[in-house]
């Protein structure tokens, strides 16, 4: 596919009210920075900003910079998994609290049955053991008790240890914390090292179980193929957390208000764009509407009850910057976020691609960018760990929700059944097709990779990170020229 030409679009577009509809999908939101800053270029504002998930998040971001693309761009540049709060070591501490727990149960199942100074025998025959057994035996059974409370104490402190890296890790530089443990464990290992070699008293044994279980820790946090492979192997061993999701919720937060303060908080409430994200409850199931507008129409009301799910007007920056963390609480990977007396997860694992929603709200026109092929889910690998096959399940989801979103627009938006096969009707690059032949622009553009995008919904790798931004620009271009949204190319001299 040939780079394409930058141009601004139609003086005669002649929609009045163009709905942009962003995805959820993880770290592939970086596509969609590409198309957001296609759209700065090409002059398109839009009138609803529809956004799921991460789509939410950088509707927000976007709207709160005045519909310009490059914060986000230096925002996404910089992302990593800690970023989001996807902290490995939280999971590290977690299994090491259950492992002792469950270490100081066997050995204190085997101190008290194993041992025949406190055998029920001993109360017949004193004879058989002598005073100091006992007394070594007791100490050795309240030895491991306290290593059982350890455990406990270093399971539950998990959850205040990853909120206070979310708050001593900047956005700025995700990996200082990383670099200063390196540091430390290379101090160790050289104190380790000399004391061994010159054979000073020194606690070996503790202090290379410390060096051996921290360099594990530094490994499994730390980013690139080795990192990887070691995380690949935790998900494979990792027990049941107890927990209700994998992280919290408190450094995506974090990151959103830091940027949102970078830009204009108060944006985020202008009556000339409209700004629907949602969630679904989960107590009852239903999806959440959250808006930026405090007087919904009856109409779209009911619209929205008609897709069960309810509307909920904003009306401070606080308000809608937390439904985006709401929005982007994956079920499992994220714990639920409250917001009043509901919790909320991801509604993109529901309904990731909320066109229902821009037509209840008056558009007449979409744009929607999809972060995977419309043909269909990209393929698994071969042995999916964990995050991959939950990862496989939600893009399966996303595209089944797409096909039911496209054929329930209205008539004058999709491809007539009579002359198109089932599956031609479903899919969204016919819908790009129209313009050629229409010689009109038509009032679906879907701007879709031509193939499974790199990485993967929690891949925040650098070099992926920015081939997302690239591919999302490139193919936004191609979408709009083929929807007949650009003006035509200037003369060269």
């Amino acid at each position: 596919m040939s780079e394409p030409v930058p141009r601004r679009s139609r003086d005669d577009l002649p929609f009045r009210r163009i709905a942009v509809v962003l995805s959820g999908g993880g770290a592939l939101g970086a596509y969609e920075v590409g198309v957001l800053r296609v759209l700065e270029t090409a002059g398109i504002r839009p009138s609803i900003l529809a956004g799921v998930s991460v789509g939410g998040i950088n509707a927000i971001l976007w709207l709160a910079h005045g519909f310009h693309a490059a914060p986000l761009e230096r925002v996404w540049s910089r992302l990593r998994a800690s970023s989001v709060g996807m902290h490995w070591i939280t999971l590290m501490v977690r299994a090491l609290g259950a492992g002792l727990m469950a270490i100081a149960a066997i050995q204190l199942v085997l101190t008290l049955a194993g041992s025949p100074e406190l055998s029920p025998r001993r109360w017949f025959v004193p004879a058989v053991s002598s005073y100091d057994g006992v007394v070594g035996a007791l100490l050795d059974t309240l030895a491991w008790l306290l290593v059982g409370v350890l455990g406990v104490l270093v399971a539950r402190a998990s959850r205040t240890a990853e909120e206070t890296l979310s708050r001593l890790s900047p956005p700025r530089d995700p990996h200082r914390l990383q670099r200063w443990f390196g540091w430390f464990l290379l101090l160790g290992l050289a104190a380790h090292l000399v004391t061994w070699a010159m054979g000073l008293a020194w606690p070996h044994r503790f202090s290379a179980s410390v060096l051996l279980i921290g360099g594990l820790v530094w490994f499994a946090n730390r980013s690139g193929h080795t990192g990887d492979r070691m995380r690949r192997l935790i998900l494979r061993i990792l027990p049941e957390t107890g927990g209700r999701g994998l992280w919290g919720s408190d450094a995506r937060r974090r990151l959103i208000q830091r940027v949102v303060a970078e830009g204009d908080p108060e944006a985020l409430l202008t009556p000339e764009t409209h700004l629907i994200m949602s969630a679904c409850a989960i107590e009852s199931g239903h999806m959440c509407y959250f808006i930026n507008w405090p007087d919904p129409t009856p109409e779209f009301r009911e619209r929205i009850r008609n897709v069960v799910g309810h509307v909920v007007p904003l009306g401070r920056p606080e308000e809608i910057i937390e439904a985006a963390v709401a929005s982007s609480a994956v079920p499992g990977v994220f714990e639920p976020v409250r917001i009043g007396e509901r919790e909320f997860v991801d509604g993109g694992v529901f309904s990731n691609q909320p066109l229902h929603a821009a037509l209840a709200d008056g558009a007449d026109a979409i744009l929607v960018v999809l972060v995977s092929p419309s043909s269909g889910p990209p393929k698994p690998s071969r042995d999916p760990h964990l995050l991959e096959l939950a990862g496989r399940l939600i893009e399966i989801a996303n595209w089944r929700n797409l096909q039911t979103e496209l054929r329930a627009l209205p008539p004058g938006w999709r491809r007539q059944p009579a002359t198109s096969t089932t599956a031609d009707t479903s899919s969204a690059t016919f819908y790009a097709s129209l313009a050629t032949t229409a010689k009109a622009p038509v009032r679906v553009c879907v701007v879709e990779p031509q193939s499974a995008l790199p990485g993967g919904l929690y891949e925040f790798s650098p070099e992926h990170l920015a081939e997302l931004r690239r591919r999302g620009g490139r193919d936004a271009w191609h979408a709009l020229e083929a929807a007949g949204w650009l003006a035509d190319p200037a003369p060269r001299a």
